[in-house]
């Protein structure tokens, strides 16, 4: 075989190679179409069926836990005489917590006393009435010596004077009924009010949570950093004795909820501007439908029209659409060694211009 021949049959077989490399490729671009292949492949796995079920939308605030009521007594340390509880303690309703020195207010009591007496026994009605009045300002006077509980509850704090201006004082909470105190933002505000549900959450307590109700929302707004904030009240029935008056706690409102609706993961819906848009599957075909959406939650949204029961979207449409986007122009632009684009071959193989 002479070199002429020979360089001939380098050059069929290097174009038998180009063929069937192009073949391969040309197939890739003309044989699937990437409408189809590549929507089917993105589709795979990845749709779900319109269902229905219940749906809730929650909001989550954080406040604090506190009592029934609260009574705070301040009292100069100069005048105590005894202080008769201490921390932690109950106490009954008009148990004496303090002692204050009383003997002033025990003499004008005593002398009050006398004067209405003798009023009462000589003198006219003006007088007696006047020496009446005397003797009832004398009596609260003296009766204001001995602090006693309002209320049933717990001695929260005992503060004892610690400079020559201070004074001391002592704290009484009524624990017969727990709340939690928490601050809405202004914007939340309109989707909250009494009588909604909640679940609330301890910090102290991680393992537990307890269903409460609101019971009222403030009148007025507070500032709050760069916003404004709303107090809410929810009662927490039965109160764990192991909750204190003073923990951090969370709140889980139900602000909307829908039960027997239809309902779609939140992740199948695309949202343009105010509309919101599902890609629904009918033969093998996914094409936008409109649809209305009512309450919705972190994970499901509830589809009032534009889809049946029954029907199958994409679940997340847009990496799905943007997945099969991708892989067609891949396709349009890979390799290509014969791709049909109008222009010549590439240059450079043997035998060719």
């Amino acid at each position: 075989m002479n070199k002429r021949t020979q360089t001939r049959w380098i050059i069929a077989a290097v174009a038998a190679v180009v063929l069937g490399v192009g073949g391969y490729f040309a197939w890739q671009e003309w044989g699937a179409s990437p409408s189809s292949t590549d929507a089917a492949s993105a589709m795979a796995g990845r749709t779900v069926t319109v269902e229905r079920g219940a749906v809730a939308s929650t909001l989550t605030v954080y406040g604090t836990v506190v009592p029934k009521q609260q009574y705070t007594y301040t009292f100069n340390p100069d005048q105590v005489s005894e202080i008769l509880v201490k921390e932690g303690n109950r106490v009954n309703k008009d148990q004496v917590l303090v002692k204050l020195t009383s003997n002033q207010q025990e003499l004008a009591l005593l002398q009050a006393q006398d004067a209405l007496n003798t009023a009462t026994a000589e003198g006219p009605p003006a007088t007696i009435k006047e020496r009446q009045l005397a003797y009832d300002i004398a009596k609260a006077n003296y009766d204001a010596t001995t602090l006693k509980a309002p209320f049933a509850g717990v001695v929260a704090q005992v503060n004892q004077a610690a400079g020559s201006s201070d004074q001391d004082s002592i704290v009484l909470v009524d624990t017969t009924a727990l709340y939690i105190d928490a601050d809405v933002d202004q914007l939340d505000i309109p989707g909250v009010s009494v009588g909604q549900q909640a679940v609330a959450t301890i910090d102290a307590l991680p393992d537990k949570t307890w269903p409460v109700k609101i019971v009222s929302v403030g009148g007025m707004a507070t500032r709050s950093g760069s916003t404004s904030t709303v107090t809410v009240t929810a009662s927490l029935p039965n109160p764990d004795p192991a909750i204190l008056v003073g923990f951090s706690a969370g709140l889980e409102i139900t602000t909307a909820q829908a039960t027997g609706v239809l309902r779609v993961p939140i992740s199948s819906l695309i949202q343009a501007g105010n509309r919101w848009l599902a890609m629904k599957v009918v033969d093998g075909k996914a094409t936008p439908q409109a649809v209305e959406v009512g309450v919705t939650s972190d994970q499901w949204a509830e589809i009032k029209s534009g889809l049946s029961e029954g029907d199958e979207i994409l679940l997340y449409p847009e990496s799905s659409t943007t997945t099969a986007t991708q892989r067609s122009s891949s396709n349009s632009q890979a390799g290509g060694v014969f791709r049909n684009t109008g222009g010549s071959a590439p240059s450079g193989f043997p035998g060719m211009p």
